[in-house]
């Protein structure tokens, strides 16, 4: 005879009466968290339904032909773009998933095909990309490449995550151009990472669970026999070389989140380990999916000293089409830096507004604002067309963004035969030397739009 539950009230509770009997730090109503659900699988590995348990990630055509379009407008600043797509905890983990996964129907032959595709795209559409799941699959038994109770890796997963990086970057017929500098990396101590889903998870649990626990390295150049840290990946050394010299070309300038700044994996140094070359780290904690690569490309640093390689990693889960078109739009125009059509501004009393004439341009167009040193934060443009009509454009910046005082806001969105005039308002006031210039797109790039 077939047994079923008297009421759907019974069953939710013998349900989850049953997954507490199971789960080895009595949690319970992981599920059921509003601030992270999650599912607790083999050996206290723990994965985030919403993430990590994900089966579909946006990455429509356009997307993979904005990345494409990025990649050629780095390419024709002598840039090469390597694109570092970090896979979700459960295809590259597997081997810990818990039966239940599959009530929330997970089939990990999908999951992998699905991120699989999304290489194959990209890798089709020309972008340099890395496929750091193989990479992380090969992980050592006992050897975890992701925290048991967090979602980042530990510096033995981006070790793995670097070397693959490293080894796309070493195939590149530019790579042999560069100068390159040995590096020893040595064991340090064990330490502790900050972990907020950790501290989510355990107010479900009766038992301590797993702390993020990893061991942490130092990198140095060989002949470094000072023992002064000379802060490789460090930012701050955007321009000079890792004895402080001035460099002609950065070799690889890093962006992403916190999977790249991140002190405790050594992630940026691990990839000058594998290369051979120096690492410059702008990668931003709670960035986002566009934070650092948005405060980087439109920057003076890079405008003025473009890298050989632009290492992006981002979690494949992030949606670039979150917010339309505008990022990617930003990037490709401030990348390809073709934005010498000056357009004439007048500057409010107050200095937080400027107005312009912007007839003639179309929505292939994109106008860089040059705030002269501005520290906003936060701009909307008012389009005005011929008959008066207005159309509002915004651009926001994290708090955590570097305050580069440059923005560009593509024109699209408008009418038909484009706008008459803009009214810019900032934040805060503009600099001395406000300037407003068209960025028109490279001859491909008009091809394509």
């Amino acid at each position: 005879m077939r047994l079923t539950c008297a009421t759907i009230a019974m069953c939710s509770v013998f349900t989850a009466t049953s997954l507490h009997a199971q789960s080895a730090f009595g949690c319970s109503g992981l599920e059921d968290n509003r601030e992270l659900p999650a599912i607790e699988g083999k050996h206290g590995v723990f994965y985030r339904i919403n993430t990590d348990i994900r089966m579909n990630h946006p990455f429509s055509a356009a997307i993979v032909n904005h990345l494409a379009e990025l990649s050629r407008a780095l390419e024709s600043r002598g840039t090469t773009l390597v694109f570092a797509p970090i896979p979700t905890k459960s295809v590259s983990m597997p081997g810990d998933l818990p039966d239940q996964a599959r009530l929330y129907g997970f089939d990990l032959n999908v999951a992998t095909a699905v991120h699989d595709d999304v290489l194959d795209r990209l890798t089709a559409a020309g972008v340099l990309t890395v496929d750091i799941r193989q990479a992380l699959l090969k992980a050592e038994p006992g050897k975890l490449p992701f925290f048991n109770s967090d979602f980042h890796w530990s510096a033995y997963g981006a070790n793995l995550g670097a070397a693959a990086i490293a080894d796309v970057i070493k195939a590149h017929p530019f790579y042999e151009t560069l100068p390159v500098t040995q590096f020893t990396t040595e064991p340090v101590a064990e330490e502790t990472a900050f972990s907020g889903m950790r501290r989510v998870l355990q107010t479900r649990c009766t038992d301590t669970l797993p702390e993020p626990i990893t061991m942490t390295w130092n990198t140095q150049p060989v002949g470094n026999d000072s023992g002064i840290d000379i802060g490789l990946g460090d930012s701050a050394n955007a321009g000079f070389d890792i004895f402080g010299q001035t460099a002609d070309t950065i070799p690889i300038v890093l962006v992403g989140t916190s999977f790249s700044d991140s002190p405790i994996n050594n992630f940026p140094n691990w990839i000058a380990q594998h290369t051979s070359l120096e690492v410059v780290n702008f990668a931003i904690t709670g960035g986002n999916q566009y934070g650092a690569i948005t405060s980087y490309l439109t920057s003076a640093e890079f405008q003025e000293a473009p890298p050989a390689f632009l290492v992006w990693e981002n979690p494949i889960y992030n949606n670039l089409a979150q917010y339309g078109d505008q990022p990617l739009r930003e990037l490709i125009a401030a990348a390809a830096n073709n934005c010498a059509a000056e357009r004439p501004v007048v500057i409010a009393k107050d200095r937080l507004s400027v107005t312009a004439d912007v007839s003639g341009l179309d929505a292939s167009d994109t106008l860089f604002l040059d705030t002269g040193g501005s520290t906003a934060l936060e701009v909307d443009y008012t389009f005005v067309s011929a008959n008066g009509g207005e159309r509002l454009k915004a651009l926001r910046r994290g708090e955590r963004l570097r305050r580069t005082g440059r923005f560009y806001m593509p024109m699209t969105g408008l009418w038909p035969d484009g706008a008459d005039q803009v009214r810019i308002n900032l934040s805060a006031p503009f600099g001395a030397d406000a300037r407003l210039y068209v960025c028109h797109p490279l001859p491909h790039q008009e091809e394509k739009s």
